[in-house]
Order: C-alpha cells, then structure tokens, then sequence
C-alpha cells in the first residue's frame, strides 16, 4: 500500500427498488438491458458493503485491508479516535421513488441498541432489527440534479396552518391550534404539542387512518396537484408507490404535511443530524455520512416501523432546515462543512490542462470523479482516472491530479478541516 501510494476502488451497487435506472449505470460506464434498479453506490468500508480495492492484480475488501494496518491506512490520530475504522460511508443515491420516512439515533442510541438487540439474540439479517451497527448515522446531502426532499417538523405555526385548511389533517389533533396559542413561546410545552401530534399520527388505529386517507386522496383526485413544490403532489405520489396489503394506505402520507418540503438545485446542501425525520423524495445526490447504517422508520415504508423506538429517538423540533451551499475555499475546492467530527465533504473543479495538488494529511480520503478525465500521480504511480473512477489515499499520501482537455470535478470525503486549523 505504501509503494502504490493510492488504491482504486470498485463501489457497491446496492438495487434497492426506489432506485433510478439510468444515472449510477452512466456513471460505472456499465449497461443496464434490464432495467434494474441502482439506487446507491457505496464507497467504504462499512461491513454490510465494503469496497474492493485492487492490489496486485486482485480485489481485497476494503474493511480488510485496513483492519490489517489501521494505523497506516487511518493515520495514528484518527486509528484511535475511530477505533481502528474508517470513520465515514461515501454515496451516490439516485431516487426515483419515495424514500421511506426516517430518523437515525444518536452514538449512545445506537450503541445502547446495538448492544440491546444482540442480547435478545435478534440477527442482524432479521427483518425486525433496527440497530446494524453501534454507530450514529449523521450525515449531508449534496444535489447533483433538482433534488426533493423531506426535512424535520415545519414550525409549528405551518403545521397548525396545515391542520386548519385540511379537514382530513385536522381530525389527528382537532385541538392543536388552540393549545398552540396558548403555549406561547414555552418551548417545553410546544415539543410536547408536537409529540402529541405526532404519537397521535403513528399510534392511530389503521382503520381510521385508511378512512381519513381515503377522503384526503379522493378530494385530491377531482383536482390533482402538478406542482412538485405542493405536498398534495406528494401525498398522491405517496399514495401510489406504498400501497399497502389488503388495500390499506400507509400513515406516513400524513407525514408530507407536517415536515419541510425542500427544493435543492444542484450543489445545494443540506444535513441531517441524529432524531431529524427527513426522507428523499426525487433526485440524484452525493451523499456521506458517518460508516453506520441504522436507520428508525416512519411510513411510506414496507419494511419494519417501530413506532415506540422511532418516537424514543426523535428530536420534536419544529423549523426551517438549513439550504447551505458550502465555502469556496481555493478556485478549486468548495467544502460543505456540518458539525460532524467523522467527515467533510468537497467539490474540487480542475480546469482542463490543469493541476491540482492534494494531501491525505490529517486521515484517509475517497475521491469520486463525477465528471472529465486525468491523471493521478501518487509515490511515482500514475492512475487514469475518468468519469466513475474511486480512488483512496491513505493518511500521509501526497498526490496531483492533472487534467486532459476538459474540466475535471471530483467530490472528496476526508476529515474535517475546520477541526485542523485549515481555512
């Protein structure tokens, strides 16, 4: 590893059925006849999925490799404060369909779980198993197209808005408005409001959730929403890919009400920490987060939901998600910051016949060409690299990029720089 200076990877594909048909195939450069679905390609080292890295010909798993030299893979620093693993999971997600409602818990919520659900002897293969991994799930989105999403409760007054103009809504929580004017500006009192509510949505006998449903769908049938900036669009589209066995509709459509309906054009951001119900609706993003994959659900879903869990872990806040579009740091490098202590995400555009001289130099990093072609020089190896190449610098490696006759952009995961002194 030493000698080469940088690895290639090959990601993992993963075909979950929300997946888009057309966006992670171009960018592999593979073909896709019969129209499978890619969803998300994972660059990492998380155990469910790692990727392969090319040494001496053959492909060893990711996660092996560095568990055999994790100091020389992670750098002495980051080997101890992440007990030996890479700190990170790198992504592409092209969303065609709707993304299950989710929030994911906290380091002590997850190890706390984690531990739980072995001392129950639940497998982690077991389709009622909510903790994977003892690791938290914060994580940033960065929009390569027009990107929809769903992001945290909206301010209260919205939702109390939203009660009030849908008969079908307001049957959840008649009396919210009232009691929300009379909590004033008493925080307490008005996370408790929103629990309420919320408990009230997830804990609601099926029966009257289909009947409520019902009569919301039917009215938005006699004049259906076009607007993708509409959450009545949502709701129908909702509607139509989670329907649910025996004709039952799915109780996260009331969900599309209560939280932010986000718009992201693309190079937009946003991030999601732990207890923040959020959910991808359309688009394509690059996404990192930190190497876990624990994942609490809240409808449009046909996996488990664990209602007493999910509401355990949620964070009742209402408000408007930040839209961020990251810090032009050099007039190559653009860094989309968050509070997270695992990784950083950049954007680096190198001209066409250019150079850019980069540095692994505080933790390993994972570089993902979206777009052009070049070279990589590292300990006198040279990689071409072209539009789909993943490669990985372990800490201490130096490298240049340098680009052929058009632009090159790469997104890069590392450590935070804010947390080095870095600009």
């Amino acid at each position: 590893m030493g000698e080469d200076g940088v690895l290639r990877l090959h990601g993992v594909v993963q075909h979950y059925d929300w997946g888009g048909h057309d966006f992670i195939p171009q960018l592999l450069g593979v073909g896709n006849p019969a129209r499978r679905p890619f969803a998300e390609l994972w660059i990492g080292a998380h155990t469910k999925a790692p990727s392969m890295a090319e040494i001496a010909g053959e492909e060893e798993p990711l996660d092996d490799l560095i568990a055999g030299a994790p100091e020389a893979m992670l750098g002495a620093a980051a080997n101890k404060r992440f007990h030996g693993r890479l700190p990170y999971l790198f992504k592409i997600l092209d969303v065609d369909k709707m993304l299950s409602i989710q929030a994911h818990p906290t380091l002590v919520q997850a190890r706390e779980g984690f531990a739980r659900e072995n001392a129950e002897g639940i497998s982690l293969e077991a389709g009622s198993r909510n903790y994977k991994d003892d690791n938290h799930k914060p994580e940033i989105g960065v929009a390569l197209t027009d990107f929809w999403m769903l992001h945290g409760f909206r301010p209260l007054e919205q939702i109390a808005g939203a009660l009030g103009q849908t008969p079908e809504l307001n049957a959840l929580m008649p009396e919210f408005a009232s009691a929300l004017a009379a909590a004033g500006h008493d925080h307490a009192v008005r996370r408790e409001l929103l629990r309420t509510l919320y408990s009230n949505v997830m804990t609601m006998p099926q029966d009257q959730v289909d009947s409520l449903l019902d009569r919301l769908l039917s009215r938005l049938r006699v004049s259906p929403s076009v607007g993708k900036d509409r959450a009545d669009y949502w709701a129908q589209r909702a509607a139509e890919n989670f329907p649910l066995p025996g004709g039952h509709l799915d109780r996260g459509i009331f969900s599309v009400y209560l939280l932010n309906l986000v718009h992201l054009r693309p190079g937009q951001a946003t991030f999601q920490p732990a207890g923040v119900l959020h959910a991808y609706l359309q688009g394509v993003n690059v996404e990192l987060m930190a190497n876990s994959d624990n994942v609490l659900r809240g409808g449009l879903t046909t996996k488990h939901v664990d209602v007493p869990e999910l509401l355990r872990i949620l964070t009742f806040e209402g408000g408007t998600p930040e839209i961020f579009d990251g810090a032009q740091v050099s007039g190559q490098e653009r860094i989309y910051r968050t509070p997270a202590e695992e990784f950083e995400l950049s954007r680096i555009a190198v001209a066409a016949r250019g150079r850019y001289i980069g540095e692994a130099a505080y933790g390993p990093m994972a570089l993902l060409v979206l777009k052009g072609s070049g070279n990589l020089i590292a300990a006198g190896r040279s990689l071409s690299l072209q539009r789909g190449s993943i490669v990985f610098a372990p800490c201490g490696t130096q490298f240049v990029i340098e680009t052929r006759a058009e632009e090159l952009v790469i997104f890069e995961a590392g450590l935070p720089r804010h947390a080095r002194g870095a600009p």
